[in-house]
C-alpha cells in the first residue's frame, strides 16, 4: 500500500507547478471491503487473548453491523472477559500535505458500546511516529487546541444505546511533531476491562473514514523565499525577503489551522504580534510565483 501511495504523490508532483491543483487522499474502512484491510493490524503475537475480532456480531445487543455483515468487535460472540486489556491498530501512511500545511486530515467512524460505565472503557489514540509516541484523542489536554472535533467526543464506557458518529480533524498535530508525507502514522483502539464480570457486549467499531488533503495550491513552495526573526517573537515578528516583489501576501495560521491573519495586499517589513497568545504559529508569505511557510514561536 505504501509504495502504491508514493507512486500516487509522484504521478502528482509530476504536474506542472504553475497549474492549480489538489491533493487528496481518503478511503473508508468498512470490514467488506478486503481491500483496505491491509491497513488493520490485530496484535496476537504480543497479545495471545486480544479478543478484537473481525465479523458479524451476534451478541445480545451487538447483532448488527453499522452497515452488514462485518464490524470490529470485542469477540463477535462471548462477552468481553475480566483483567483484558486488547487493542487494534491502523496505520497510514501521511499522504496529500494534510498535516504539512495543516489543512485538513479526518480520522470518523461509527461505534457501539454496552460496558460497565467508566470501570470498562475503550481508547483511541494517535502516534505521529509509527509508535514513538501516543496520544489520547479524546481525554488528552496537552493537545487538545490542536484537535477539531465536528461531533461530540464519542464516550466509549456505558451505554451508547447504537450506533453513534465520531468525527475529528487532527492536521493542527501535523507542524507540531513535524509529520511529513510518506510518513507512518497509527490510530490505536484499545478497550479495557476489570476485575468484575459484568458479562456485557464490550465495544465495537464501523465504517472508519480517513481523510488526507490539502486543495487549491497555485504557487511553487520556496522555503529560501524569506527569513523570520526573532523566534521567539515578544512584541514584532519581522520579515526579511529573498527578493522585492509588487505583490505580497502574508497569511498566519494557528494550530488548529485557523486564519488569524491574511492580508492580500501586504507592503510592510514585520508582523505585530502582541494581541497574539503564547504558543506556535505559522507564516505562509507569497509573491507573484512562488510562496514560503515558517514556523515561528510567540512568547511574551
Amino acid at each position: 500500500m505504501k509504495k502504491f501511495l508514493l507512486t500516487i504523490l509522484v504521478i502528482l508532483f509530476s504536474i506542472p507547478t504553475f497549474a492549480q491543483w489538489q491533493l487528496y487522499d481518503s478511503y473508508d474502512l468498512t470490514f467488506e471491503d478486503t481491500f483496505f484491510l491491509n491497513h488493520l493490524i490485530i496484535d496476537t503475537v504480543a497479545n495471545h487473548n486480544n479478543i478484537w475480532q473481525v465479523g458479524a456480531p451476534q451478541k445480545p445487543l451487538f447483532f448488527s453491523a453499522f452497515t452488514a455483515p462485518n464490524a470490529i468487535v470485542t469477540d463477535t460472540f462471548n462477552s468481553y472477559p475480566v483483567n483484558d486489556t486488547s487493542s487494534f491498530t491502523i496505520l497510514n501512511i501521511a499522504f496529500g500535505m494534510g498535516f504539512v500545511w495543516p489543512h485538513t486530515v479526518i480520522l470518523s467512524g461509527e461505534y457501539n458500546v454496552n460496558s460497565d460505565t467508566l470501570t470498562d472503557y475503550g481508547i483511541i489514540e494517535f502516534s505521529p511516529d509509527n509508535g514513538t509516541t501516543w496520544i489520547d484523542l479524546i481525554n488528552d489536554t496537552t493537545y487538545a487546541l490542536n484537535m477539531m472535533w465536528n461531533t461530540p467526543k464519542p464516550t466509549l464506557s456505558g451505554n451508547s444505546n447504537g450506533w453513534n458518529l465520531f468525527y475529528v480533524n487532527i492536521a493542527g498535530l501535523g507542524p507540531i511533531f513535524n509529520i511529513q508525507d510518506g510518513d507512518t502514522v497509527l490510530y490505536r483502539f484499545t478497550f479495557i476491562s476489570d476485575s468484575i464480570q459484568t458479562n456485557k457486549d464490550g465495544l465495537m467499531f464501523d465504517n472508519f473514514h480517513f481523510e488526507d488533503y490539502i486543495e487549491d495550491i497555485p504557487e511553487i513552495q520556496n522555503d529560501n523565499l524569506i527569513s523570520v526573526f526573532p523566534n521567539p517573537a515578544d512584541e514584532f515578528l519581522f520579515i526579511q525577503k529573498a527578493n522585492s516583489s509588487d505583490q505580497q501576501i502574508v497569511q498566519l495560521f494557528d494550530y488548529a489551522g485557523q486564519t488569524i491573519y491574511d492580508n492580500q495586499n501586504y507592503n510592510g517589513k514585520s508582523i505585530d504580534t502582541r494581541k497574539l497568545i503564547n504558543g506556535i504559529y505559522l507564516l505562509k508569505y507569497s509573491d507573484t510565483k512562488s510562496f514560503s511557510v515558517k514556523q515561528f514561536v510567540v512568547q511574551h
